[in-house]
């Protein structure tokens, strides 16, 4: 079986629509991917959203899909084969209900592709068909549903990074944004699984390029990018090191937050849930100066939560921002005091 890129191919949306690359969206059904962190970050959905909104898109959230199951086969939980069979269904709901699908996790956005690529490997094929085939029986499923525990030769969906989307259609963002920064100093983080992902990358030159899209959308929206020495490092989840070596996974948290508050960043600013837990949990922030003796007070947001508070976000929506995490209250008040 022939297994297809899944991954939107940025460039040559570029080349067809060299003006306006948002064109492309317009007749487009999309679906933003549940990533379970999402919960406790509720502007990470919803910025996404009502981005969407503002740029007459078709944009839903995803429904019928599950966990992504990238921390459970990272932490030897699951098998290979287990892991497939749970994002082929995720594929199949995927590609059911939309023609792309936005995810604001760089796991979740790497896990979807991987269970493909597992595939490749005829041993993972057999035993990912089987656990399929035994779901079905489980589930007493109607023949009309067969498709549902099957893996598809073909999906017709496509995925994108909420990151890659935004800098995609930066000038139209740019024009429907009705705050800036104001001159803050951003520290950016992009995270290991986005940094090193070759996977929806089309070309050689597409994975050995600098990242640089979340410096540049800090500069177009009116802010300063700022250099450090721990940019590139990991934000120290490292999927089972949290809980297995939690103190030397805390310290590469530490030297992170600690490089962008060195360089006098007014916040650090991400494009995953799961780096942004790790970089502001307040229990972590709490080990971490017990064991390492700094209190790290840099706020951390992730890049859906920036656009909301941009676009001047619905009072009820701000103020939801605002209670249910007040790491952005101080980046909010800075923002929107006109």
């Amino acid at each position: 079986m022939e297994f297809n890129p899944l991954a939107l191919n940025l460039e040559e949306i570029e080349k067809k629509y060299p003006d306006s690359p948002l064109d492309f969206f317009k007749d487009k059904r999309l679906c933003a991917f549940k990533a379970c962190l999402e919960k406790y970050f509720p502007g990470v959905r919803y910025g996404i959203l009502d981005l969407a909104n503002e740029l007459n898109l078709k944009l839903s959230v995803c429904e019928g899909q599950s966990c992504c199951s990238g921390t459970f086969f990272q932490r030897n939980l699951i098998t290979r084969a287990q892991f497939a069979a749970i994002n082929e269904r995720n594929l199949y709901e995927l590609n059911s209900q939309s023609d792309i699908v936005l995810f604001s996790c760089n796991g979740c956005y790497n896990s979807v592709m991987r269970g493909r690529d597992f595939l490749k490997t005829p041993e993972v094929f057999q035993k990912t068909e089987k656990i399929l085939n035994d779901l079905k029986i489980q589930m007493g499923k109607k023949k009309e549903d067969d498709q549902k525990y099957k893996i598809l030769e073909n999906p017709s969906v496509r995925f994108i990074h909420d990151l890659d989307f935004v800098y995609l259609i930066r000038n139209e963002v740019l024009n429907v944004l009705k705050y800036n920064l104001k001159d803050l100093k951003v520290a950016v983080h992009y995270g290991c699984h986005y940094l090193n992902l070759s996977r929806d990358k089309h070309t050689v030159e597409g994975y050995l390029k600098d990242k640089t899209k979340l410096d540049e959308l800090v500069q177009l929206f009116g802010g300063s990018a700022l250099d450090y020495q721990e940019k590139d490092s990991c934000c120290g989840w490292g999927a089972s090191q949290i809980l297995i070596n939690p103190r030397e996974a805390l310290k590469i948290t530490h030297d992170k937050l600690q490089s962008a508050e060195n360089v006098g960043a007014d916040f650090l600013l991400m494009p995953c849930p799961t780096c942004l837990y790790t970089l502001s949990k307040p229990e972590y922030r709490e080990k971490m100066y017990k064991w390492f003796g700094d209190k790290l007070e840099i706020p951390t947001i992730h890049l859906n939560e920036l656009i909301a508070i941009l676009l001047g976000c619905e009072q009820e929506r701000c103020m939801s921002l605002r209670r249910t995490t007040p790491r952005l209250k101080e980046i909010f008040e800075i923002i929107t005091n006109d």
